[in-house]
């Protein structure tokens, strides 16, 4: 139409311009083949209408013989130019939009955790690609190929999808329609891949006469690559985790043997050589030299029962199917119970208490709690002067049932105060051997104690951490959390 109004007011040279111009722009739109042929007619139509003799494919001079012939040329290669470039375009947006499902396919797979669910985004995702039912079929060990483990099986195959998923998975290819492998096939099976085998795979149940394009087959195997990947990613960082953990525990021992080899030498040599004074020379020794080798015999035996309970108890909570008995108890028994043994040992402290009367009750293992306070406190008279006070405090706190112990020592610096929770960790190691003087004896252990409380803290759900004592000293502070109160216990509170 541009043409026919244009046609008084260009020579056929400019006409010529403006049909070029309308070939590209029909190559935007057009495939190649209709835009080549597209260009051919408007050529001939070009000639028909245009060049003289008009209304004839005569053409009587030779410039606009060459004219036609370079036109053509000229928008068949314009076209085709064109056409090809939309056509890359067009698969470069396919490329990057499958490259971004495939991104968030595989983040959503880091995301999730459980191997069934992981299963079924991918059979969604996989469902809505093609409109036909999919199965999955997972491995959940990455280590053992067999035919006898118990996979995880999302969908409905039949007996022969099942099969053919099986020979998926050993052969670790792509088998079915499209594949070059069992085309006779209807069903496609896809296996998942890790780097070193299939961890499953998956069957998608097409139509007979039906098949993929090359493009969405390749992106779908990406796809199930992607879960196979994450499979063994998540195999691996267990692996790693489970080594890890063997390695602790055998550092953990390995500490626990040396420990052991050099704290309870100290103790079990002055209770062999107290034994045997009495055994040997009882009929030489007075009555009160036989009393004190009695109670340096008591005092190493209650030593050791120490080390071995602490030392015990933190191997039990180390492990992780540990079951902890608990039931509603009373704190203030409990401090009670732990304040007479201490007093019965230390007779000459100074203890102090004070306690909010009545006391929430707490749900708990009540042994782990006198074994918590009852370290607490040993470390408290240990750590801090004989002639000064340990004052403990329980009461109510910011919805927290709040107890705290506190002395007069020397306390613990703040870049350490993470540390001694830590196991066979004690302040000043070096100047506090087993077999230091008497001014040290007080100090031995194997430095599990406050290990042992930060784990039977943890198990009751409750937190402990340290604060410094004004002007001096040291602060334990544990918090409970209170639980609501049973109405039997309630009750009887009140009476």
């Amino acid at each position: 139409m541009l043409l026919w109004i244009s046609h008084d007011l260009l020579n056929l040279g400019n006409l010529a311009l403006l049909l070029v111009l309308a070939s590209a722009l029909s190559g935007m739109w057009l495939s190649t083949s209709a835009s080549l042929l597209t260009s051919l007619l408007s050529v001939l139509a070009f000639n028909w209408f245009f060049v003289p003799p008009r209304y004839t494919f005569n053409v009587n001079l030779h410039q606009d013989a060459l004219l036609l012939v370079t036109m053509l040329g000229v928008s068949a290669t314009v076209s085709y130019l064109m056409a090809r470039l939309r056509a890359v375009a067009e698969s470069e947006a396919q490329h990057a939009k499958a490259s971004e499902q495939l991104r968030d396919l595989g983040e959503q797979f880091r995301e999730i955790n459980d191997l069934h669910q992981q299963g079924q985004l991918l059979q969604t995702v996989l469902h809505s690609q093609t409109q036909v039912p999919v199965s999955v079929l997972l491995l959940p060990e990455a280590l053992a190929l067999q035919d006898n483990i118990q996979p995880v099986l999302i969908g409905t195959p039949q007996e022969q999808d099942l099969q053919g998923l099986w020979a998926c998975i050993h052969q670790s290819v792509n088998l079915g329609p499209g594949t070059g492998r069992f085309e006779n096939q209807v069903t496609l099976f896809l296996p998942l891949r890790g780097r070193a085998r299939a961890l499953g795979a998956v069957a998608i149940h097409l139509s007979p006469g039906l098949g993929l394009p090359e493009a969405t087959l390749r992106v779908m195997q990406q796809m199930c690559d992607l879960l196979g990947l994450s499979i063994e990613r998540a195999h691996t960082l267990q692996n790693a985790q489970k080594a890890k953990e063997d390695a602790q525990n055998q550092q953990l021992r390995n500490t626990l043997l040396t420990s052991i080899s050099h704290d309870y030498r100290t103790p079990l040599a002055n209770l062999m050589g107290a034994a045997s004074a009495i055994e040997t020379q009882c009929h030489r020794l007075s009555l009160a030299q036989i009393q004190q080798l009695a109670l340096t015999v008591l005092s190493e035996a209650q030593h050791l029962n120490r080390m071995t309970s602490n030392t015990l108890q933190l191997a039990r909570l180390d492990l992780a199917d540990t079951k902890v008995h608990k039931d509603w108890e009373s704190l203030q028994e409990i401090l009670g119970a732990v304040l007479s043994k201490t007093r019965m040992r230390y007779p000459q402290r100074q203890i102090h208490v004070q306690m909010q009367d009545p006391l929430p009750f707490v749900f708990c293992d009540a042994l782990m709690l006198v074994q918590l306070f009852d370290n607490l406190v040993e470390n408290a008279i240990k750590y801090s002067p004989e002639d000064s006070p340990v004052s403990i405090k329980a009461d109510v706190h910011q919805g927290h049932l709040e107890v705290r112990l506190m002395d007069q020592g020397t306390g613990i610096p703040a870049l350490q105060k993470s540390q001694v929770f830590k196991p066979f960790v004690r302040l000043n190691n070096d100047a506090m051997p087993a077999d230091a003087s008497e001014q040290s004896q007080l100090r031995r252990g194997v430095g599990v104690g406050l290990a042992v409380c930060l784990a039977i803290v943890k198990v009751h759900d409750a937190s402990i951490s340290l604060e410094d004592t004004h002007p001096h000293g040291l602060t334990v502070v544990v918090r409970f959390p209170i639980q609501a109160q049973p109405p039997l216990l309630t009750t009887a509170s009140e009476v």
